[in-house]
């Protein structure tokens, strides 16, 4: 049973699967609920939702679509791997190795013209000075993304393309008329060749649905087991595809699938036209015609910034399901008969309607709706900057506190575009006052961590200057004090130190050659740290080798000097190994050295260091299953480690005031 559930608010679509669970719970109690959704995120809120139903929330499995779906493949169909070898992952180890072979061909002149002669392989170039393997890591990033989409919206493609045909008088006319792509087939066709070397079983997403729904419509024995019964909510739009195939699980007598749909609308919007493609369309209509004429009312807003809900309710439309209908009345009106801004903009949004349209006059304003000038139901502040965007909307949230005794900083969720690029001014503002109770979700591991940072810092110091501030920083990280058995205090004394005696930059004296840069004659660590020396066993006195001793340190002074010591001891004996070149398990066995060498974790640092090691297996996994063994150079490590942790988030927990990207 496949049925379809559509209103205007989440909070009831989220009461309608809570009454359906408790109305019907599960036969077996050690089943899990089946709860589809679109990010980590809602899966959360969803979490402390059911928890506050129930009492409990136990016993639930919130998988991602593209997951869940390939899971009932192997549940329905027989050799399909528990783990895709088509996965943007897999994919792009296999480009790794595949695309640098391919770049005399003519189709791939765009591809070598990026990627430089020969792909950046050269041997003899120094590895600081050659970021091609970078580039082709970041290019084959991309395609790999790029053959994913095309698995899953664009399967007709792939498999023509697989039959052998290009991109002229195939279904990808689309993509023929752009100029320098014929390389996408061939690429493709290579890249199926080379995994089906490694995977026999040769499927992938776009071969598998015809077979899956076949399967489940033709046999009432299957190998696996299906769940009793699937929740999909909080998901704004699913491909065609996952909507075929879920409609064909829910096809089956002992499934139930039930999609519930936020929809802002409660009438039928499929075919909405913006002013933009109405205007398009003028010139290509038979003279005559009347352009309004093609659609009944419209509202602006949802016409305009709809499209993507636009497409996916045409989609289900079609659909001959059973559908509940749950939208909610709004009241636009306060008691004195004004307009609530926010309510009025829902109201049109949700009657299909535009408010005042055909009524508009220079010569009167009888076509707007009074509003109550107190009314702060919809602001728009134009600020100079992120940073005091975050201090007027501190501000705000302190003045809705202070008006509204029963709002509390749970219920509040502030949205923006990139939760990355404003989380310093978060902590700047937020984190500085403390008048608020804060926590930033969708936030990439690598932001969130200072060790992370510093690890990846770790990484760029055999192209980096050495200056002082950068290895400061490092050592200042907690994890690191702790491993080289240094305090606050301790550090602070060092922070003294290494400005007065002059250390600037570079590890000796050579070290600027490196930058084609003369060689120093002193203010390198490694000068500093010998008129340290020299000031603890002398004292004041003449210079020594043209040294000058540094006298302030005596005493017990002298054990935070050799923790320093230790320190660039530490960094100087890496620096080489990180420059050379090296084999993926041998790049993963130095990188677990320098975290022993450099981090002592406490229980809650633990979980990171745990990311980085969990990380390196995962790494050494695919690249063995990819089977790609050329040696790698240390800028491309960071690079792919950077990248890992970019689209990562660490744990999220339940929080007041919440930051989170706009999805």
């Amino acid at each position: 049973m496949f049925t379809l559930y559509h209103s205007n608010q989440l909070d009831l679509l989220k009461e309608l699967l809570v009454n359906h669970i408790r109305q019907a719970p599960l036969a077996h109690p050690f089943e899990q609920e089946q709860i589809l959704v679109q990010s980590p995120g809602m899966a959360q809120w969803l979490k402390l939702e059911l928890a506050k139903a129930f009492g409990i929330a136990a016993n639930l499995e919130f998988p991602l679509p593209a997951s869940f779906i390939w899971e009932m493949f192997t549940q329905v169909l027989a050799d399909v791997p528990r783990q895709s070898p088509y996965n943007k992952g897999s994919m792009s180890w296999q480009l790794m190795t595949i695309l640098p072979a391919l770049l005399e061909r003519p189709a791939f002149a765009p591809l070598a013209a990026y990627l430089g002669s020969g792909g950046g392989e050269d041997p003899g170039q120094d590895p600081a000075q050659a970021p091609e393997q970078v580039r082709l890591w970041q290019l084959c990033q991309k395609v790999a993304d790029l053959f994913d989409q095309y698995l899953v919206y664009r399967p007709d493609w792939i498999a023509r393309w697989e039959e052998g045909e290009g991109l002229v008088g195939t279904a990808s006319q689309e993509l023929a008329g752009v100029s320098g792509q014929d390389w996408q087939p061939e690429l493709w066709r290579e890249l199926v060749a080379r995994t089906l070397t490694l995977s026999p079983s040769g499927y992938h997403r776009a071969n598998l649905y015809e077979e899956f729904i076949h399967e489940l419509q033709k046999s009432a024995q299957l190998p696996g087991k299906l769940p009793r019964r699937v929740f999909v909510f909080g998901i704004s739009a699913l491909p065609p595809r996952y909507v075929e195939a879920l409609l064909a699980l829910g096809s089956r007598e002992d499934v139930e699938v039930h999609l519930f749909v936020t929809n802002p609308c409660r009438y039928y919007w499929g075919d909405l036209l913006d002013r933009k493609t109405l205007a398009r369309l003028e010139n290509k209509l038979k003279p005559g015609t009347d352009i309004e004429s093609l659609q009944g009312p419209a509202n602006p807003l949802l016409a305009s910034m709809g499209k993507l809900g636009r497409d996916y309710l045409h989609q289900l439309m079609e659909l001959e399901v059973p559908q509940i209908e749950a939208f909610v009345e709004i009241d636009d009106l306060d008691d004195n008969g004004n307009a609530r801004l926010l309510r009025a903009v829902q109201k049109d949004v949700l009657d299909l309607a535009s408010r005042g349209e055909g009524q508009f006059s220079l010569d009167g304003s009888h076509h707007k709706s009074p509003v109550d000038p107190q009314d702060g139901s919809l602001q728009i502040h134009a600020c100079h900057g992120p940073m005091r965007e975050l201090e007027v909307l501190h501000d705000q949230l302190l003045a809705l506190f202070e008006q509204d005794s029963t709002l509390s900083p749970k219920d509040v969720v502030v949205m923006m575009p990139d939760v990355n690029s404003y989380g310093p001014y978060i902590q700047a503002v937020f984190g500085a006052r403390g008048q608020i109770p804060f926590a930033v979700s969708d936030r990439a591991a690598s932001q969130e961590s200072p060790l992370l940072q510093s690890f990846l810092a770790l990484l760029r110091l055999p192209n980096a200057r050495l200056g002082a501030g950068e290895l400061l920083a490092i050592l200042e990280v907690p994890a690191v004090l702790r491993r080289f058995e240094l305090d606050d205090d301790e550090f602070n004394q060092l922070r003294v130190w290494v400005q007065e005696t002059g250390i600037r930059w570079g590890l000796d004296d050579a070290y600027p050659e490196r930058f084609d840069l003369p060689r120093l004659s002193g203010n390198s660590w490694l000068f500093g740290l010998r008129r340290m020396l020299l000031g603890f066993a002398m004292g004041d006195g003449e210079p020594v080798a043209g040294i000058l001793p540094y006298a302030d340190i005596e005493g017990q002074q002298g054990l935070a000097l050799g923790k320093l010591a230790w320190f660039v001891d530490s960094l100087a004996e890496f620096l080489p190994r990180l420059q050379r070149e090296h084999s993926l398990p041998a790049w993963s066995a130095c990188l677990n050295e320098l975290l022993e060498r450099f981090y002592l974790a406490d229980e809650e640092e633990e979980r990171l260091l745990q990311l980085i090691r969990s990380q390196l297996v995962e790494w050494r996994g695919a690249l063995a299953e990819a089977r790609f063994e050329r040696p790698s150079r240390r800028i491309w490590c960071r690079t792919t480690l950077a990248a890992c942790w970019e689209s990562s988030a660490p744990a999220s927990v339940s929080s007041p005031v919440r930051s989170t990207s706009v999805p």
